[in-house]
């Protein structure tokens, strides 16, 4: 059952990194995970088969995330826009009981207090990026490919990140959604030939990803050792800003005005809210109460 709820736990962390607003990093500080994966990073160049084994069942939820959220995002965000929004809204919400706890009784001086200022202005400024259009072709297309997995990368361990904002800028994002959604539907198909032209793309895009983690990991590691503090009041800054940053997001995605909806859309969306809360708080206490168990 431990194994479900891992991966389960990393599937949630997949599904974040690919939603605009969303920061795969702060979903998985949220769960109260991020220091596991942290750590495991930080080892992987000296015990990369210890920390694979430590953390694999989050890699595979983080794979699953990806391959069911790219497949399920144009269908639910042209669908039913407002209630998937509001159930990552209810999952941030719940995610507030869960940080605070490392904050507690920790002294705390004006600078802790500016860095949490920063992290909210960090992500009002994110609510003015646009997408552009970008195109890539010849070689320089898997360099496009590779540093779409570097900045996806980035938002697994940097919280705040959105990859998927990020991409918007650049004009990458459609990219990224077309090349998974064509190879999981292909895969799913069982229609290998189809599958052929986008490896080197593919491998790219890992290798991105793998690079991004090692390097970005380490940076992380050493934050989370000597600037806990900081840290934590940074995620609570982000956590308190994005459900706003996400109903922008919303709103700034479709051509029509997504809150002049039917009431029993709202209904549903609400609901979806609750659930979202009632998961992400039951997941973190849940692992709140083992640890003080083991103490």
């Amino acid at each position: 059952m431990n194994h479900i709820i891992k991966v389960f736990k990393g599937s949630l962390v997949g599904l974040g990194s690919i939603l605009p607003g969303i920061s795969g990093s702060m979903v998985a500080t949220i769960l109260k995970i991020y220091t596991e994966l942290i750590t495991a990073l930080n080892q992987f160049t000296q015990k990369p088969i210890k920390a694979i084994l430590s953390v694999w069942q989050y890699i595979v939820g983080v794979l699953l995330g990806y391959l069911i959220g790219f497949f399920l995002i144009k269908i639910f965000l042209e669908n039913f826009p407002i209630p998937f929004t509001l159930l990552f809204i209810g999952f941030i919400i719940g995610s507030i009981p869960s940080v605070t706890p490392e904050l507690k009784n920790k002294p705390k001086a004006w600078h802790h207090f500016l860095v949490m200022g920063l992290a909210i202005v960090m992500m009002v400024l994110f609510l003015f990026v646009q997408e552009t259009n970008a195109a890539a072709q010849g070689w320089t297309y898997y360099l496009v490919v590779f540093m779409i997995g570097f900045i996806t990368a980035a938002s697994l361990i940097t919280p705040g990140l959105s990859a998927a904002t990020l991409l918007m800028a650049l004009g990458y994002f459609n990219l990224l959604i077309s090349l998974v959604d064509d190879v999981f539907r292909a895969l799913v198909t069982f229609n290998f030939s189809e599958v052929m032209p986008y490896l080197p793309m593919l491998l790219m895009l890992i290798l991105g990803v793998l690079i991004g983690m090692i390097v970005i990991g380490k940076v992380m590691y050493q934050v989370l050792i000597h600037y806990k503090v900081h840290f934590y009041m940074a995620v609570l800054g982000i956590i308190l800003i994005s459900p706003f940053n996400i109903l922008f997001e919303l709103q700034s995605s479709t051509e029509t005005n997504v809150f002049d909806t039917s009431w029993i859309t709202w209904v549903a969306g609400i609901i979806l809210c609750g659930l979202g809360f009632y998961t992400t708080y039951h997941l973190s206490t849940k692992k709140s109460l083992k640890e003080n168990e083991h103490d």
